[in-house]
Parts: structure tokens; sequence; C-alpha cells
């Protein structure tokens, strides 16, 4: 199983450990699966600092080094060497949130470790627009972000981005183009989920979309079960894109759960769900994990 997006790490920051927590991810509960990647992100809303980012990032690392069942990857192939259940990953999300962002900073969180960012979270920024007002683009700044970015060879993360800006990047013809936590805007007509023709645009570029299960993206309200999740799912499936769906469940970073689905340990309920249903066992290990997998490989060769 991986999971493309949680929010975990910024309450371990306010305490508590990753090993094993009443939190909606843990160590423990990801090594249920006997192997396991959770992308963990560092959500910036404007009060984390270049210094916080890099300090967070050390507190992954060292969460993981002290662990019994977790490793800190980096790339595809650490995650392919990993001996331990669980492969720890780190993500940005809000690149542009960061007050006293440098483009030498981007040098830096990628010598830390971070190989897949977002430019905003829902606020416009000093990089670009975000879904919240979904007017502006890509700013000059956010331009040469990007391309710096696709030079490197980082994933850029849309699930926040407005729509003119995910236009914006979309034209770069290298870009490596996923949406760590979002859903089917045609199935919830939320912004912060995607349209069909983004979706296509991300399935071009081999990318993947990480389903999102907080319930006001599911269905529009505040609770919702496997089935509402299922329906993002077939909607996908019908354009074509059962290899570009991942998982993105947004735990610990939402005000409403699922009423089944509540923690990452119960994620094999939406693989059972699946299975019941008749879909094949490559669909489902291909949402569950290999779709990523794939990505990431892509993404970090030469690395």
């Amino acid at each position: 199983m991986f999971d493309l997006h949680c929010d975990t790490l910024l309450k371990v920051r306010e305490g508590g450990n990753l090993q094993s927590n009443s939190f909606d991810v843990s160590f423990e509960k990801l090594s249920e699966y006997g192997k396991a990647g959770q992308l963990f992100a560092i959500y910036n809303q404007g009060n984390l600092s270049t210094k916080d980012i890099l300090d967070i990032i050390k507190l992954l690392k060292r969460e993981a080094d002290k662990s019994p069942v977790a490793e800190f990857c980096v790339t595809a192939q650490d995650c392919k060497n990993c001996k331990a259940p669980v492969s720890a990953f780190v993500s940005i999300e809000g690149l542009g949130n960061t007050p006293d962002f440098s483009l030498e900073n981007l040098y830096e969180f990628y010598d830390s470790g971070v190989r897949i960012s977002g430019l905003t979270w829902n606020m416009d920024n000093i990089l670009c627009g975000g879904i919240g007002d979904n007017v502006t683009g890509l700013t000059q700044f956010g331009r040469d972000v990007v391309a710096k970015m696709i030079n490197l060879g980082m994933g850029i993360d849309v699930s926040h981005i407005s729509d003119r800006g995910f236009w914006d990047i979309a034209g770069y013809p290298d870009v490596k183009l996923l949406a760590t936590h979002s859903n089917s805007r045609t199935v919830c007509n939320q912004n912060r989920n995607i349209t069909d023709e983004q979706f296509e645009a991300i399935k071009s570029r081999d990318g993947v979309v990480g389903l999102n299960l907080y319930p006001l993206f599911l269905n529009g309200t505040e609770v919702a079960a496997v089935c509402d999740l299922i329906r993002h799912i077939e909607h996908f499936c019908s354009l074509g894109g059962a290899k570009n769906l991942a998982l993105g469940a947004d735990f610990d970073g939402v005000d409403f759960k699922m009423t089944d689905i509540d923690s990452c340990e119960k994620l094999y309920i939406l693989f059972d769900e699946l299975a019941r249903l008749n879909y094949s066992q490559q669909i489902i290990e291909d949402i569950s994990q290999n779709n990523f997998i794939n990505f990431f490989e892509l993404l970090c060769i030469g690395q």
C-alpha cells in the first residue's frame, strides 16, 4: 500500500511520535500491510520558514531512524531496496507560502530529500494562484521555480493550485505532473477536485491522481463511505485512467472522516470492496501501489 498524502508529520511536531500514536497514521499501523509507503506532507499555510521545513524533514528522518519498522527514503530505488516494512517519504504542500523562500532554498529542500512539492495551498502566493480565489496563474517567480523543479526532476503537485495555474504548469512539455490528493470534479463539484480535462492532461504525462478520502470532496457532505470513493474510481476508470489512480487519503488533515475508512489501517476496506465488485487484482494492486511507484520510477531516473 502506498499513500501519497497525510498531514501527520505536523501533528507529531506538536507532540507525539510516528512509531505508535492515536493519529490516523503511524509506522505501526502502516507496517500491518507488510510493505507500505507513505508520503508525509509538510503543510505550510504561511507559518513555516525554510528553516522550519528543514527541521521538520530532520524530524521525519529521526523518527524513521529510531523505528524498527520504517526507513526514510528519497528515490524509487530506495523504496525497492528498503528492508523495513514502511518506506517514509517527504513532500511540501505550499512551497510558495514559505515567507523567506528563495530559489536557493529549492536546492536545499531537494538535497534534504524532497522530490514532490506543490506550489500553493489554496491561497495565492509568490509562485502561483491557489484554488481558493481560482483566478491567478503562475507568477514570473513561479515560472522560474517550475523550470528549476523540472530540471531537478521533481514532481509538481497540483492538488491545491488554481485552474489557470494548472494549465500554466501543464504547458511545460517535460513536467512531471501529479495531484496527490484530489478527486473528480465531475462526480463531486468541489474546486479542490480536478476536471476531466485536467485528468486527461495528467494521464497524458503518465502522472497520477491520489484519491482523497475527505467526505466534502467525495460527495459534498460531511458524511461519506467507501461507496462514494468508488464512484470516483469508476468515473476515472471510464476515462481510461485505471493506470493513473493512486491513494492520497489526506489523513490527519481533514475535519471530517469517512464513516468506514477513518485511518490508514482501514484502507483494506476499499481493496476488499473493489474485489467484491469484481475489479481485477491487477487494478487493485495498481491503485494501491503500482501506479505511483511506476510514476516515481520515471521521476527518479538518473538519481
